[in-house]
């Protein structure tokens, strides 16, 4: 199976495929300054995992803070995600208990995929 390990820096999220489990996980912050740079790996995977992976995926997005540049790769990798898994996906969305605001980006990422999200909160 493909993998994906993009290791996290100050200004970039870290973000990992586990094929086993299947969950596509982006954590930390992504506020990189060539985001076009930072996704293409993700793009890359994307072409090579759609035609091989068979179960299901979870997308888990656990980020604290990102930029707008950050937002519009995560939305075209989510549609494309979505487009291809339609009903083996889950897009689980992490936040904070006393973080409202990245509650609320979540919510408003779901209302323009036109995809539920499911919200887990950490304390």
């Amino acid at each position: 199976m493909i993998e994906l390990n993009i290791t996290p820096t100050l200004r970039t999220a870290e973000v990992s495929f586990d094929s086993e489990k299947g969950i596509l996980e982006f954590s930390g912050i992504s506020i990189p300054e060539n985001a076009n740079a930072f996704f293409q790996p993700v793009y890359s995977w994307l072409e090579k995992i759609q035609p091989l992976h068979k179960g299901s995926l979870t997308v888990r997005i656990n980020l604290t803070y990102f930029n707008t540049s950050s937002v519009r790769h995560l939305l075209i990798i989510l549609k494309a995600l979505i487009a291809a898994f339609r009903d083996r996906i889950k897009v689980e969305w992490v936040y904070e208990a006393d973080d409202e605001e990245i509650r609320e980006r979540g919510e408003q990422l779901s209302d323009v995929v036109k995809f539920p999200f499911t919200y887990v909160t950490i304390d």
